[in-house]
């Protein structure tokens, strides 16, 4: 049909009213009436010729098959749902075109208003690890799992934006931009989204805040964030009574001394004069750990070394990753009374997970066995 047009100059007349779009009561069309087979344009005019060749344009769209007229006066074109897809959202035209051996002849335009999909027929992102709004990072290791369930209309080439927003511990803005005008395929439209946050990024949260995961949907494939759908935005409450020694400077303390973080105080309380506890990056690209290291100098007798882990609340459970010596661990109340203890041997080189659940919870003893060196990874805190 568009070569036709482009070869003709195609006059419009009024005598040749706009289209119709069967499932567009007053020109408004709810994209998912036309899900799966597509909508039906009716062309009517008073004097529809059995010679008429008409042709349809929608949304810009003109290759449409061309038609006969009719002995009843109207005609219906078929437009199949991809091409409502491309639509969605947007206010498009839909014009026919009669050709005559003396001319073509363009009929009214139609302004039609296709609908965003109703919010409450869209997914809603979600993290498998959430449980009733609440996003708990003492709970799980490995990453957060998010998945997006197929939409209505998903097609492949839309395109789509994944954006997750928060609060750092040090309080400023976080954003992590999980797909950034990724290309729906085939994977997608069988079985939705999914992909893994990286656990390093969820324990940089702060405990309390706010964390919102959005998701935006271009349907006209366009490669514009702002010419995309929003859907419903997932809202969850971080809680991350987490240390992770992060956003606290590097530093060492020797015995007698101690380091504080938001969540606890490091303290060297017996051992060797030369024992030191550091928060150091080990290696220097991995996030900051408690470094703990004891020599016992040939004193006699030996040195009794013991670190406190003194936490500024109770909690109901206490668990850090561990490499280093064996020891003994010992778990107390605010009261010095003694609540559990078990001992484990040396590790290495992958650490071990040390876990205390005791009501009252409020300070970790150690005690390494031999002299060298030891490493505390990211004590979670549960009240």
């Amino acid at each position: 049909m568009s070569t036709v047009l482009n070869s003709l100059a195609p006059t419009q007349n009024a005598d040749y009213p706009k289209p119709h779009v069967q499932e567009a009561p007053s020109d408004s069309l709810d994209p998912l009436l036309g899900n799966p087979s597509g909508v039906h344009v009716e062309v009517v005019y008073p004097s529809m010729r059995l010679s008429d060749f008409i042709g349809l344009s929608f949304n810009g769209n003109d290759t449409f098959e061309v038609k006969n007229g009719s002995l009843f006066g109207k005609v219906t074109f078929l437009v199949p749902v991809a091409d409502v897809t491309l639509a969605v959202g947007k206010t498009i035209q839909v014009i026919y075109a009669v050709v005559r051996p003396d001319g073509v002849i363009l009929s009214e335009i139609l302004n039609l208003i296709v609908q965003p999909i109703a919010a409450d027929k869209l997914p809603t992102p979600q993290i498998t690890q959430a449980s009733e709004d609440v996003l708990d990072l003492t709970t799980f290791d490995g990453g957060g799992d998010v998945t997006v369930e197929a939409w209505p209309l998903i097609a492949v080439g839309q395109t789509v934006w994944l954006t997750l927003i928060g609060t750092m511990v040090d309080g400023s803005r976080f954003q992590l931009n999980l797909l950034d005008g990724y290309i729906i395929g085939q994977q997608e439209i069988l079985n939705g989204i999914a992909l893994n946050i990286p656990q390093v990024d969820l324990e940089r949260l702060k405990d309390s805040s706010e964390l919102t995961l959005t998701i935006e949907v271009g349907f006209g494939k366009s490669p514009s964030q702002h010419d995309a759908m929003s859907f419903p935005v997932l809202r969850l409450k971080v809680s991350a009574q987490l240390e992770t020694f992060e956003f606290i400077p590097v530093q060492s303390t020797s015995l007698g001394g101690s380091i504080d973080t938001p969540f606890l105080e490091i303290a060297l309380v017996s051992g060797s004069t030369s024992a030191i506890v550091s928060v150091v990056c080990y290696p220097p690209a991995a996030p900051r750990d408690i470094w703990y290291l004891h020599y016992n100098d040939n004193e006699s007798p030996p040195a009794v070394f013991a670190m406190e882990l003194r936490l500024k609340s109770t909690y109901a459970k206490v668990s850090f990753r561990w490499y280093g010596q064996a020891s003994l661990f010992e778990a107390y109340d605010k009261n010095r009374i003694l609540l559990s203890s078990q001992r484990h041997p040396s590790v290495g080189p992958k650490p071990i997970d040390i876990s205390f659940s005791n009501v009252g919870l409020n300070v970790i003893k150690i005690f390494p066995d031999h002299t060298g060196g030891s490493i505390i990874e990211i004590i979670k805190l549960t009240r």
